[in-house]
């Protein structure tokens, strides 16, 4: 079965983590082409964005990392591979996830109160998403990879 691969499971990992960096700059994008052209509201009442934002990425970026942490603490050292690899993709999953939701609410707040700050925002988590990104060496540091292991991941992957 290919779909327990290691490599497939890597390049899967690859695989969303490219999906989810090209969604967040067409969200990015987007919502500027869209709020560009549009006149900047007088209430400043919206500026509360601006200290709500911070703070929702913060929050939710060390509760995933504090999930992240306790799934990565979970794996043994006989576990195979594939299973090390699944643990991980869904440890990189939630960080992801978590940072892109940040993106979402950033620009949608951009798009409502029209404060620069705000697409900032969203474009320094655009690069805390691409700084997370799969590379085999964070890989085996975080899953604690045998040298045999690491050897078997990048031996099929030259590539990638």
């Amino acid at each position: 079965m290919t779909a327990n691969k290691p490599q497939t499971i890597y390049r899967s990992i690859i695989t969303i983590h490219l999906i989810i960096s090209i969604l967040t700059t067409l969200i990015i994008g987007i919502v500027y082409t869209i709020r560009k052209n549009q006149p900047i509201p007088s209430d400043q009442n919206l500026i509360i964005f601006e200290f709500i934002i911070p703070l929702t990425v913060i929050s939710s970026f060390i509760f995933s990392h504090y999930i992240s942490k306790r799934k990565l603490g979970s794996i043994g050292k006989q576990m195979p591979l594939a299973e090390k690899l699944f643990v991980f993709k869904e440890v990189k999953i939630i960080q992801w996830v978590s940072l892109f939701g940040s993106v979402i609410l950033a620009t949608v707040s951009f798009l409502i109160s029209a404060q620069q700050n705000l697409l900032l925002y969203a474009m320094m988590i655009g690069v805390m998403i691409l700084y997370y990104r799969p590379v085999k060496n964070r890989v085996g540091e975080d899953l604690d990879l045998t040298s045999e292991e690491l050897e078997l991941l990048t031996s099929s992957n030259d590539n990638i």
